[in-house]
């Protein structure tokens, strides 16, 4: 949570810096997105109380991103020049493929949510962002036949906020109708690890996705303001 923090205080610092020019383009946009998301097969750790360790070194987990609920990513930003401050969601899943004989499900189908602050530079032709956050996730499991109640996708009580996430990313856009609308094509990966809750313990899963999208963003409440002139008359 500290270092969350001292993030966004650099960031935050560095668009108060590009505020102070008076002649920065200033603007506002939303993006809203599908695509594709494939995992690196990592450690998986399940600990409950009463029972050896369940150590899984390769773990392999897909994700379905076509399948109801599908995989989504929106962003809201604030653009101060070629720099952006940046809010991403991204609602990801995870169904453990290769499971050891004790545990006969294992998934976070309602969502491995990686919420991050991203902070956005845009070079000649493309956007590279970097950001860190947390992960909300809706895990499922049964594990030694102890079934881990899932709950409503929406079952607010179902949902918990745990661990660390980095997301990087670099995306290309595409304008149309007088730059108010345009095409967002963007490669990223995330770098995680959080602890999901099982019954009578934790289980802390690892996750490197890497993850292709495209969808439409729109640009609103742009404007440029012009420095004061001191040429006197």
């Amino acid at each position: 949570m500290k270092i969350l923090i001292s993030y966004i205080g650099i960031v935050l610092m560095l668009l108060v810096f590009n505020n102070n020019n008076l002649s920065a383009q200033r603007y506002w946009t939303f993006e809203l997105h599908g695509g594709w998301a494939g995992n690196i097969p990592l450690p998986l750790r399940i600990k409950q109380q009463g029972h050896p360790d369940i150590y899984i070194k390769r773990a392999k987990f897909y994700s379905e991103p076509f399948i109801s609920p599908y995989y989504w990513d929106w962003r809201f930003c604030k653009h101060i020049d070629k720099h952006s401050i940046e809010f991403e969601a991204i609602h990801h899943k995870l169904y453990l493929d290769n499971k050891p004989p004790e545990v006969q499900r294992f998934g976070i189908s309602h969502g491995f949510n990686i919420l991050t602050i991203n902070y956005g530079y845009k070079f000649k032709y493309f956007l590279f962002r970097n950001g860190i956050g947390s992960v909300l996730m809706h895990p499922e499991s049964t594990i030694r036949d102890k079934v881990y109640p899932e709950g409503p996708g929406f079952d607010i009580k179902g949902y918990v906020l745990r661990g660390f996430v980095y997301n990087t990313a670099v995306a290309k856009q595409f304008y149309f109708l007088r730059k108010r609308l345009y095409l967002n094509t963007e490669l990223k990966a995330t770098f995680a690890r959080a602890n999901a809750p099982i019954v009578d313990g934790t289980a802390t899963v690892n996750n490197i996705a890497l993850q292709a999208i495209v969808g439409l963003g729109v640009r609103f409440a742009g404007n440029k303001k012009k420095a004061a002139s001191s040429t006197q008359e």
